[in-house]
């Protein structure tokens, strides 16, 4: 439950420009995050992250590291939430998380940040299932 393996880890580069490209974002100081749903079928796990700490931000290569590493902490223990809302409406998605403060950051202040960031996550994933649903009887 609580682990981040590698077929949870965005590496298909085919898949990053597609997330990148969508119009689909949200921010959650110091978060950004871009996200695009995907078919279910097509994808070996339903939620895969991709979890940036930019150069252009934090200096320091140490900083970067511990910032990734926090950022993996939060999302790990928080994923379930969204894993859940994604299975009962039966899609995958693909996430892009970027850290965006100049500094790095307090461990308690991320894990908040990944708090509101799961909810609103979780009310699109929702928004989203219920849109397709109307769709369907309008058809």
């Amino acid at each position: 439950m609580y682990t981040f393996k590698k077929q949870e880890r965005l590496c298909d580069k085919k898949t990053i420009s597609s997330l990148y490209a969508s119009n689909k974002k949200t921010l959650t100081y110091p978060l950004s995050v871009h996200w695009l749903l995907l078919p279910p079928d097509k994808q070996p796990c339903p939620l895969q992250v991709l979890i940036v700490a930019p150069k252009k931000k934090l200096h320091n290569a140490v900083d970067r590291n511990r910032t990734k590493r926090l950022m993996r902490e939060c999302y790990r223990t928080r994923k379930q939430q969204l894993i859940d809302a994604l299975e009962q409406q039966g899609q995958a998605m693909a996430l892009g998380i970027n850290y965006l403060h100049t500094a790095p950051p307090d461990f308690k202040h991320l894990q908040r940040s990944f708090d509101r960031l799961i909810d609103n996550l979780v009310e699109q994933v929702k928004q989203n299932g219920q849109n397709e649903q109307k769709e369907h009887k309008e058809q």
